[in-house]
């Protein structure tokens, strides 16, 4: 079977490590997730689950596939919500990103972002939280 998720993924590490934020904050940015003791600030680009692939012609096929792309933030002496919404800027300058090239350098038909669940958790001395959310692509390898 060939497919375009690894392409689509190193594209998307790709653009979330470059976002102004991640650069300026110096947020971690790994393909798949960060190993031994990852930086209080981190983002990931990770699974990938298939949602169809057909044959969309007798000679090309089209597969729809979603990345999952988390955003972790431990904050020392601040608020769940101060957290939470340090969370969301990183996730929404990358959505910027992606909506403004939603085929992702042209290995795509199509993208969306799509956020799925946010949480957090005291720790010592602050918060952590974790907003996990999805990219949705369609591709014709």
């Amino acid at each position: 079977m060939s497919t375009k998720a690894v392409a689509v993924k190193a594209a998307l590490k790709t653009l979330l490590a470059g976002q102004q934020i991640v650069v300026t904050d110096k947020v971690q940015v790994t393909y798949g997730f960060p190993t031994r003791s990852p930086d209080k600030k981190w983002a990931v680009v990770g699974d990938v689950r298939w949602e169809s692939a057909e044959w969309a012609t007798n000679r090309s096929r089209t597969e729809s596939f979603a990345v999952d792309v988390v955003f972790s933030v431990q904050v020392a002496g601040g608020t769940s919500e101060e957290c939470e919404s340090y969370a969301i800027r990183l996730a929404a300058e990358f959505e910027d990103a992606l909506r403004a090239d939603a085929s992702i350098g042209g290995r795509c038909i199509t993208s969306g972002f799509i956020p799925r669940s946010m949480k957090s958790w005291p720790i010592d001395g602050g918060y952590e939280s974790q907003f996990e959310t999805e990219v949705r692509a369609s591709c014709r390898p």
